[in-house]
């Protein structure tokens, strides 16, 4: 599965706290990645923030694999966790392909 996770920074995060754990915080997010894990890390450029997609079994084992990160760990962030899947409303522009080899058939009895 597919997930989309946002950061978000605590009410009680510190700067300081934050750029202690931060190296350690890039080199759990590159096991990860290379775990294939993570397989896309952003910075946001609205405003300072990570965005990740993951690959996870489902959104709570991706959950738990955040938990490991130092910045999750020692409450500085958060993750919203969003589950992605296929875009379906593609789907419709495959419709009257399916009907078509169906309605010749029926045409050509």
């Amino acid at each position: 599965m597919k997930i989309l996770a946002i950061d978000k920074v605590r009410d009680k995060a510190t700067p300081e706290r934050i750029r202690e754990l931060f190296l350690k915080e890039i080199s759990q997010c590159v096991r990860l990645y290379l775990a294939d894990v993570v397989r896309e890390m952003y910075f946001r450029q609205d405003r300072s923030g990570t965005v990740l997609v993951l690959e996870a079994p489902s959104v709570d084992d991706a959950r738990a694999m955040l938990r490991e990160l130092p910045l999750v760990r020692e409450k500085q962030v958060e993750f919203d966790l969003i589950p992605l899947g296929p875009y379906v409303p593609l789907g419709l522009l495959l419709q009257d392909e399916e009907e078509t080899p169906a309605q010749a058939t029926v045409s050509a009895n």
